[in-house]
């Protein structure tokens, strides 16, 4: 039997039937109409599909109601990627799979409209369509960027092929409406955005760093025009036949199809931007936590240093040095705070008396020799970190510097670190934990990253907090003292950290985050001393933990009366 087909089971076919789909999807499960949405545009890219205007159209209008999805996707993600992985998971792959295919859709459409010159039906949707070819292309990257991945030669490719299309049939600067309540915009607008936000990021924001510079591109990229010929002799260049972004030019000749673009401009209004925080931050009052201008401000230098077009690398606090070998870690507050508060994370006495013992006679019968001391140790040690690590192998070192490491780690364990994680690491053969905090992440391949370590501590241990509470009775004293009661008791780690040899070390706290209240006085064990304390300069705050200054606020005393070790 023939069998007809059923237009109803085609949401896409023209604008009236596209608006009727629209609105009956769920409108308060974003979730739900995003799995909708991308089946039916996977449907268009199949080779049997129906490819016409007025389905290219409905595609247009499914577009737009799509912004609105990815929007509120976009701001959950901003506000939970820290928080929980698992949901960080569904909604970066939500994202993406509405960049993937929207934009697989439109490079099909483009591929239909393959005359150089096109047809009148198609003339009037080419620019449109090459637009929001670019703003889906954008997405993806800025996706990619949230978790510190390269971006592909290919994706390049299929970037610059669209632009240059445009350049060719000389619409890349007629005004585009991409949304119905918005300002037009241009193709090259579009695609300086992009070139500049790859450009910009240094590879060290975070995931609401990233999405505050994109909202500010429509802004930063208005002035911005390129041309054939270098307005500077130290001008930005693309190479529309090459795989690449903005680039710095060099002395030798450039070939191919090459792109200059003055960003003097742009340096100019984030330079105006940064005076204006400059002048809030000078104004505000003085306190311990981070403000907002201040963060910006210090977002404002990084971005300068990577636009300008006078090359000008922030100055490094110590000279690197080459180093090898294997390395531990531990990732995470929790693991970390676990793992030195575990009793088996204390040295243990081996007993040595080789020979007169069943546990050498054991060794010697089961390995064939005697391990000595120090191997024992560390093959201890090993099984004890493995408790605690995360499943994927050893870190590798590559360099080394008085604040900081460069290690390798496995994509395995990669594709979990976020900027901001602490980790605890140490070589192999050695006995000593050193402690940082996770600046920057590279994928290099499908199986290594390179991680860019900020050391913070050279010496951790356990820290035992207890708040202390004032006596209901103000009356009673000891010595002069009001007594106190002690209150809940958290732990933590109780850092030390000296940059050079011939200097003394410097003491601070990482706590949970819930537990830091400036105004009040604890009661701190930790490295065989009592001492009473307050949480002085917030030095850094996340979503898990708050590394702070020690304030002493009393004479510390040791365990047995006397005074702590240094």
């Amino acid at each position: 039997m023939l069998r007809f087909r059923n237009d109803s089971s085609d949401p896409l076919k023209d604008a009236r039937s596209v608006e009727r789909w629209l609105a009956s999807l769920p409108a308060n499960d974003p979730l739900a109409a995003q799995r909708v949405i991308v089946a039916e545009i996977h449907k268009l890219a199949a080779r049997t599909a129906r490819r016409t205007p007025s389905v290219l159209a409905a595609v247009f209008a499914a577009d737009r109601h799509a912004s609105a999805i990815i929007r509120n996707l976009t701001a959950q993600y901003i506000e939970h990627c820290e928080r929980s992985p698992k949901l960080e998971t569904q909604l970066w792959q939500a994202l993406d799979a509405l960049a993937q295919s929207f934009e697989g859709c439109y490079a099909t459409f483009a591929r239909e409209i393959s005359d150089p010159i096109p047809r009148n039906k198609w003339v009037a949707l080419l620019p449109e369509l090459i637009a929001r070819q670019i703003v889906h292309l954008a997405r993806d990257a800025k996706l990619r960027l949230y978790r510190c991945e390269r971006w592909s030669p290919a994706k390049w490719t299929a970037l610059h092929a669209p632009f240059a299309r445009a350049c060719a049939l000389r619409f890349e600067r007629e005004p585009v409406r991409l949304d119905i309540t918005g300002a037009p915009t241009t193709i090259e607008r579009q695609f300086l955005m992009l070139l500049v936000l790859k450009l910009a990021d240094p590879g060290n924001l975070a995931p609401k760093d990233i999405e505050w510079v994109a909202g500010q591109l429509d802004e930063w990229c208005q002035p911005l025009r390129l041309t054939l010929k270098p307005a500077t002799a130290n001008s930005f260049y693309v190479d529309l036949a090459g795989s690449t972004g903005f680039q710095r030019r060099a002395l030798h000749p450039l070939e191919g199809s090459v792109l200059f673009c003055d960003l003097r401009p742009l340096l100019a209004l984030m330079q105006q931007n940064r005076v204006v925080l400059d002048e809030a931050v000078r104004n505000e009052p003085r306190t311990r936590r981070k403000s907002k201008h201040r963060a910006e401000l210090e977002l404002f230098v990084k971005l300068a240093s990577r636009i300008d077009p006078e090359f000008k690398p922030l100055a490094r606090r110590g000279e690197r040095r080459p180093a090898s070998g294997s390395a531990d870690a531990v990732v995470g507050f929790a693991n970390i705070c676990s793992y030195v508060r575990s009793d088996m994370a204390r040295p243990r006495a081996v007993d040595q008396s080789a020979g007169r013992n069943f546990g050498t006679t054991m060794e010697l019968a089961v390995f064939g020799r005697s391990r000595v001391e120090s191997e024992l140790h560390r093959e201890l040690q090993a099984g004890r970190v493995s408790t605690f690590d995360m499943a994927g192998g050893s870190w590798e070192i590559k360099d080394i510097s008085a604040s900081g490491l460069r290690l390798i780690a496995p994509m395995s364990i990669a594709g979990e670190l976020t900027l901001g994680m602490l980790v605890a690491i140490r070589r192999h053969g050695a006995d000593t934990w050193v402690m940082g905090i996770i600046r920057r992440i590279r994928r290099l391949t499908m199986k290594d990253a390179e991680i860019g370590l900020q050391l913070i501590a050279d010496s951790l241990a356990s820290a035992e907090l207890t708040e202390q509470k004032k006596s209901p009775d103000a009356s009673y004293s000891v010595n002069g003292e009001n007594h106190v009661l002690n209150g809940r008791k958290f732990h933590g780690l109780y850092l030390s950290f000296r940059r050079r040899p011939d200097e003394a070390p410097v003491q601070s706290l990482v706590v949970p985050a819930g537990e830091y209240h400036a105004s009040r006085r604890y009661t701190l064990r930790a490295a065989g001393a009592v001492r009473t304390i307050r949480h002085g300069r917030l030095l850094e705050e996340h979503a898990g933990w708050v590394w702070t200054v020690i304030d002493n606020v009393a004479p510390e005393l040791g365990e047995g009366g006397s005074q702590p070790p240094a």
